[in-house]
């Protein structure tokens, strides 16, 4: 039990590592620092109220002017309190990002909101997930305490001893599937087949652009089809909605549980809260409340008027009382009839709440970006259903982590699904091996880099380029899919200052503002083309310099919030540039494969040759750069000739 032991200590440092961080940033900070770095808002002014689905109220607020609220670091989904006068005082109400706009944005509350927050200068901070981390605690008591015998022993045997049960690396071929998706690859049906036929667990490892989402929508089809009841999960709300907006589109009904705030618009009809919504029993509810609220304002009346005996109003807070209660109860009732009717649930992991779930059986758990989610996050749902299929890429983003060991190769870390791999191999893996996202020149440095070079490109995009678009023009002087641009010897150093821990490279920012005006003077649109680089300081910087391809659709931003996406076109910004050769982020290779792997048509690196030279993985991507004749220096050109 010392592995269960270890894991809880790893997990309670990163949950005080949260709080620390939460508590600095309001109590270190000055309120202008915390808005300054994208973590906080001030002035927030009420502009609008909305109902939300359920006991819920939307609330949009408006920027102060001149505040563009897209350079928040703040999204969807995050937990926030709301306050006026002190960040940790009395009035200070909770809720969570519904959606930001260039000038407001929605914050969900409960409906029964401070007053405070209609009179204007509100501010607006980070919270700390709590509720993740006590569900988490959950998961690591319930394995190590398990009896044996029980499903959570299983697992434990599973997961962390000698008791996976594994079939043949030959079994499950394709030969009796018939697949609702005529257009899967063998590869794809491969790894269907093998999910559908393994006794315990089946890891499909979908590198980039291999339509891992496809498989795993198959996956669910399969077994729907087979009479099995499902827990569809994923480590972050957008990968689960990816999921579920396909198989809306497929016809398939599900039950998508979470806040409605964290779930995509296309997906809201399919939640939880929605269904009640709609239900009569919510109907019956809302009448039932409304006639206890009256007895209660019957009773204050007469007491006030000191017309009301102790006999009658305690027969009227009975009445009142046993309103709620069966107001309650028909909620109840609905939430079951809901659940039972339901054959496919959908909630993230950290979602998955075992005290609603539990009671319900499930035959199989389907874990999305498995490799994003650290073992607690990831016990939880699976420990509801004696099957699992688990997805990812450990070559990719690993877990968001801020606690020192809980980064360290043997903390959190590593997944897992990357634990199971490694020790078990073929036997439990199965690799989609084709990609429809990049021209073949922008995959072969990441497939011979990070996957044995068993990728291959599909023939429909191993050889499109931005010209291949409409009314996108050739550049003579950047004539292939990658460009390197060197920037070394030209003085663009990196820097760091006490105001701002972020590292910033002012000179190549300016070099990379001209390269993406003129990729767009070549006609492509500003919606279809990202710059990507590892740091906040940087992005800020970028965004200044292109403000009006911004507003036109251009997007700027850091690597993590583009795992999963594409664009035509992309440019990538290293940004370090220094005399000692400190590359600081960009050790982390899978950040960086996530970045070299966005782009369809055209992939734009620029960077100090000479600064990451002093790494063997980008001494390999610059070695690759030359074999394709793609070094560029940054001394031939100012890069606004075309």
């Amino acid at each position: 039990m010392a592995a269960f032991a270890d894991l809880a200590q790893l997990w309670e440092e990163e949950r005080d590592a949260a709080r620390a961080r939460a508590r600095a940033e309001r109590l270190e900070l000055s309120l202008a620092e915390r808005v300054e770095r994208g973590i906080a808002l001030r002035g927030l002014v009420l502009d609008d109220t909305d109902a939300g689905v359920g006991d819920r109220t939307v609330l949009w607020f408006k920027a102060p002017a001149g505040v563009d609220l897209r350079g928040l670091r703040l999204g969807a989904g995050e937990p926030v309190r709301l306050w006026a006068k002190q960040a940790d005082g009395p009035e200070l109400e909770q809720g969570v990002i519904s959606r930001v706009e260039r000038g407001r944005l929605a914050v969900v509350v409960d409906a029964e909101y401070g007053e405070f927050l209609e009179q204007g200068g509100v501010n607006l901070d980070r919270e700390a997930p709590e509720i993740t981390f006590e569900r988490g605690f959950a998961a690591i008591a319930r394995l190590r305490d398990a009896k044996s015998g029980s499903r959570a022993a299983d697992w434990r045997d599973a997961l962390y001893g000698d008791g996976l049960e594994i079939v043949s690396p030959n079994h499950g071929n394709a030969t009796t599937l018939s697949p609702f998706d005529p257009g899967l690859n063998p590869s794809q049906i491969a790894a269907v087949s093998f999910a559908l036929s393994t006794p315990r667990l089946a890891l499909i490892h979908g590198p980039p652009g291999t339509g891992k989402t496809r498989t795993l929508v198959e996956v669910v089809r399969q077994c729907l089809r087979s009479g099995e009841r499902l827990l569809l999960t994923a480590a972050s709300n957008t990968a689960l909605d990816t999921l579920a907006e396909r198989l809306i589109a497929a016809g398939v009904p599900l039950l998508r549980l979470g806040h409605p705030a964290r779930v995509a618009s296309s997906v809201v009809a399919s939640t939880l809260d929605a269904k009640l919504e709609a239900s009569d029993a919510r109907k019956r509810s809302r009448r039932l409340m409304s006639e206890a609220n009256e007895l209660r304002r019957k009773i204050e009346k007469r007491r006030a008027r000191n017309n009301l005996s102790y006999e009658e109003r305690r027969a009227l807070t009975a009445e009142s009382r046993a309103l709620m209660a069966e107001a309650r109860g028909q909620l109840s009732l609905a939430r079951e009839l809901i659940f039972n009717d339901a054959k496919l649930v959908c909630a993230t992991a950290a979602g998955a709440d075992p005290a609603l779930l539990a009671r319900f059986e499930f035959d199989r758990v389907v874990l999305d970006e498995a490799t994003q989610a650290a073992d607690p996050i990831a016990l939880i749902p699976l420990m509801l259903a004696p099957r699992a299929v688990m997805a990812g890429d450990p070559c990719q983003l690993s877990p968001t982590l801020l606690g020192p060991r809980a980064n360290a190769p043997d903390g959190l870390s590593q997944t897992l699904f990357e634990r199971l791999a490694q020790r078990h191999g073929p036997r439990v893996v199965r690799l989609l091996d084709t990609q429809y996202r990049m021209h073949a020149a922008l995959m072969q440095f990441p497939s011979e880099s990070m996957y044995e070079g068993q990728l291959k490109a599909a023939p429909e995009v191993a050889s499109r380029v931005l010209a291949d678009l409409p009314g996108v023009a050739a550049d003579p002087l950047r004539p292939g899919p990658l460009v390197f641009l060197d920037s070394a010897g030209q003085g663009w150093t990196d820097q760091r200052t006490q105001d701002q821990p972020s590292t910033s490279n002012p000179g190549q920012a300016e070099r990379v503002a001209v390269e993406v005006q003129r990729i767009l003077r070549r006609g492509l649109a500003p919606s279809e083309l990202a710059v990507i680089t590892p740091y906040d300081a940087q992005v800020r910087l970028l965004r200044d310099l292109l403000r009006a391809e911004v507003d036109q659709g251009l997007e700027v931003g850091t690597v993590d919030g583009f795992q999963g996406r594409e664009k035509e076109a992309i440019v990538v910004d290293l940004v370090r540039s220094n005399d000692d050769g400190e590359i600081g982020f960009l050790k982390d290779v899978r950040r960086m494969n996530v970045a070299l792997t966005r782009a369809k048509r055209f992939l734009l690196v620029v960077g100090d040759s000479a600064t990451l030279a002093h790494d063997r993985f980008y001494t390999r991507f610059l070695d690759a750069a030359d074999a394709q004749g793609a070094s560029l220096s940054a001394w031939l050109d100012d890069g606004t000739s075309a």
